[in-house]
């Protein structure tokens, strides 16, 4: 599935706001009503890792404001009303502008799939400056749908100075969000720049000023696109910093590599045990200028594998060998599913990670 963005529309008297009636604005009753979701629409749905997704709904549930959606490889899930974006929405040809040099059924398709035609100047954020924008202007929502993709948001260009500019504020406020005891997932399942919905555990990062979590398809600071788990970065987001992102690598030894190593290979396989020379080695070689490993990135070819075989049999704490299961001693897996752990985590490792290898969609 790829995130679909659509283009840039003219304000006017006559656009209709999503805050339309101003008393019901916050009304989820509201959104369903005004909105008409119903079965067999066509919606582009966001999901956990921030990007949007082309689905159908099949079922809508009113009462805990959600939607089961069926998406192009035919799995269906349920979807926070929040977190769906009608096609419905009429919406004139010409308000939309080309973007990338669309071919014709594209371009079609994204006239089918437009958002709102507009926006009171104060509801949406940031506030809109009408002499600035004069006739044309793009809404957060597009400006979101356009600029991210996996590995980082883009970075240069009209689309991503726009997304700078909106990151600097987010439309929720944190204190309103109920977090678990280790601040790892809320209730409202609102995270990032984008309200959208998250895993942890799967390409986010958490801002070191105010602990949210951010999607790394909505960050644009990123060097090198991360893995499932990978949490060794001292991460500040555009809210905290009241401008670009700041990112710094933080040091990894061999069993944190290892570690990470297994994570990423057990939710992208959906396995527990993987050879270590086919696997875990030739994955590490692959990858090793995108792993950003610091010191270690010094280590020569020919030595990485004895340091990475004295981290797996060092530390049965963290790591199984398939001899210790009467299975190929070659083979090795984790103790429990879960990312390797920060020196600065309170809490130790969880043994029951917010998501099933199942859930995620790729």
């Amino acid at each position: 599935h790829q995130p679909l963005g659509v283009g840039s529309f003219s304000l006017s008297s006559s656009s209709w706001c999503p805050c339309e009636p101003l008393m019901e604005r916050h009304s989820y009753n509201f959104f369903f009503r005004m909105r008409g979701l119903s079965e067999g629409d066509d919606v582009l749905a966001r999901w956990s890792d921030g990007l949007l997704y082309l689905g159908n709904v099949k079922r809508v549930d009113e009462l805990k404001h959600c939607c089961l959606v069926r998406f192009e490889d035919n799995s269906e899930f349920w979807v926070l009303r929040k977190d769906i974006h009608s096609c419905k929405a009429p919406i004139h040809p010409t308000y939309l502008t080309c973007i990338y040099k669309l071919s014709k059924n594209l371009l079609r398709l994204l006239i089918a799939l437009s958002c709102s035609p507009g926006y009171h100047p104060q509801c949406h954020t940031p506030s809109i400056e009408l002499e600035a924008y004069c006739n044309t202007w793009i809404c957060r929502q597009c400006v979101f749908a356009v600029t991210t993709k996996r590995g980082g948001a883009i970075k240069r260009g009209r689309f991503a100075r726009l997304m700078q500019i909106m990151k600097l504020r987010l439309t929720y406020q944190l204190s309103d969000l109920d977090w678990d005891p280790q601040h790892l997932t809320n209730q409202q399942q609102c995270y990032c720049y984008c309200a959208g919905p998250g895993e942890w555990n799967l390409k986010m990062l958490q801002c070191g000023g105010c602990g949210q979590w951010f999607h790394e398809a909505c960050m644009q600071c990123l060097a090198k696109p991360l893995l499932y788990g990978d949490r060794f970065y001292q991460f500040e987001c555009s809210v905290c910093t009241k401008g670009p992102e700041t990112i710094q690598r933080l040091p990894m030894s061999w069993v944190d590599l290892a570690h990470l190593v297994l994570y990423h290979l057990s939710l992208c396989c959906k396995r527990k045990y993987f050879d270590f020379d086919d696997e875990i080695l030739s994955f590490t070689n692959e990858n090793w200028d995108s792993l950003l490993l610091g010191k270690l990135s010094d280590t020569p070819r020919q030595d990485r594998c004895q340091n990475l075989l004295n981290a797996l049999n060092s530390h049965k704490d963290r790591f199984v060998s398939g001899k210790e299961i009467k299975k190929k001693k070659c083979l090795f897996g984790l103790q429990v599913r879960a990312p390797p752990p920060l020196t600065s985590d309170l809490s130790p490792i969880l043994t029951n990670p917010p998501i099933s290898i199942s859930q995620s969609r790729r």
